[in-house]
């Protein structure tokens, strides 16, 4: 008589069934651990108090996407939000004023994107200096600029004020590759060069040309796993060892290149037709008082001409060029104006007026 089989099929599906389900509740035990452990370890809230000189600079960028000011972009990593409009918080990062961009994300007056008749334009490209750190939109330098230009005669001048915080050269060269040349610029003052050296971290690990090539999939995916407990608790622990290692070469746009992204730069403006003025990168020993200047960055001293010397603008005024910033990096609304006015002057010299 043959022995009966549903017990041992009963006893595979049982199996088969633990198999699925062991590690299954073994995965949401670690999950709920790991959110409990995060609870206590990372309490996030909103910052508007984040210092300027913050070694974690993708704080501030996270910070950014999660109010929506940053927009993912394809080419240059992150923008800024199209119409974007903030009252001032009690920091006066972006001054004391209300925020507003236009629908290009541009922190200049609302335009159209073709050039209208009779119409100059100046496109700056730049980082959160020329963007307008701590000052109000009518402080930036871009904005003085626009005055300086439209009170020469004979041409009126539209001065667009492409710069977002945090980018580099290489957001720069990809904002105008793609975005910038569309505006039929005349001018573009090139003012980057300052956020490139920013520290690598567990989070961006790689420069920025590196980051923008990563497949589409990649970074879904990598989305994606962000949301576990378990896999940002991980990152989290491992991101001791990542500044552990951290060398001169672990930096979003090392030397080489940089070079590459402002040589591309020139050539484009060769190719569309604008000229293309290069800004040497500054910052003060100490500020809001007496502190000398600092050049961290001179395009001409690789054959990037013409520029607009920075260095030499503040490293002129001795003592007092700390009394013209807000911080390390970041000009007051006196600082923003000499700029302007340097940059206006540069641009006379130059013969681009006439």
């Amino acid at each position: 008589m043959p022995e009966p089989t549903a017990p041992r099929q009963l006893t595979r599906r049982r199996k088969a069934l633990l198999a699925v389900l062991v590690p299954l509740v073994l995965w949401l035990l670690l999950e709920l651990v790991s959110s409990i452990i995060l609870a206590r370890i990372d309490v996030q809230r909103p910052r508007t108090d984040l210092p300027i000189d913050d070694p974690e600079w993708l704080v501030h960028a996270k910070e950014a996407f999660k109010h929506g000011f940053f927009r993912p972009d394809e080419y240059v990593l992150w923008k800024l939000a199209p119409n974007y409009n903030q009252a001032p918080g009690p920091v006066s990062v972006y001054g004391d004023t209300r925020l507003i961009l236009n629908e290009f994300g541009h922190r200049s007056p609302p335009m159209t994107k073709g050039k209208p008749e009779g119409v100059r334009r100046a496109l700056i490209v730049g980082g959160s200096h020329p963007f307008g750190m701590w000052v109000n939109t009518s402080e930036a330098y871009s904005s003085v600029l626009s005055e300086l230009l439209n009170e020469s005669g004979p041409h009126r001048w539209e001065v667009l004020n492409a710069s977002s915080p945090g980018h580099t050269t290489f957001q720069g060269r990809q904002y105008i590759e793609h975005y910038g040349w569309e505006f039929s610029p005349d001018v573009v003052v090139f003012d980057l060069g300052m956020n490139d050296e920013l520290p690598l971290s567990l989070d961006f690990s790689a420069p920025d040309h590196e980051v923008a090539a990563v497949p589409k999939w990649t970074k879904d995916a990598a989305e994606t796993a962000g949301g576990s407990f378990v896999y940002r608790l991980l990152r989290k622990a491992l991101a001791g060892s990542v500044r552990r290692v951290r060398s001169s070469a672990t930096i979003r746009v090392p030397l080489a290149n940089r070079i590459e992204n402002l040589t591309a730069v020139r050539d484009l403006g060769a190719q569309r037709g604008f000229q293309t003025l290069f800004m040497s990168q500054v910052g003060v020993e100490s500020w809001r008082g007496p502190g000398r200047a600092r050049c961290t960055f001179d395009p001409s001293r690789y054959g990037f001409e013409p520029m607009a010397d920075m260095c030499g603008l503040f490293a002129g005024l001795g003592q007092d060029a700390g009394t013209h910033f807000v911080d390390p990096i970041h000009a007051n609304p006196s600082g923003h104006r000499l700029i302007a006015e340097a940059v206006f002057a540069r641009m006379k010299e130059l013969g681009w007026l006439d």
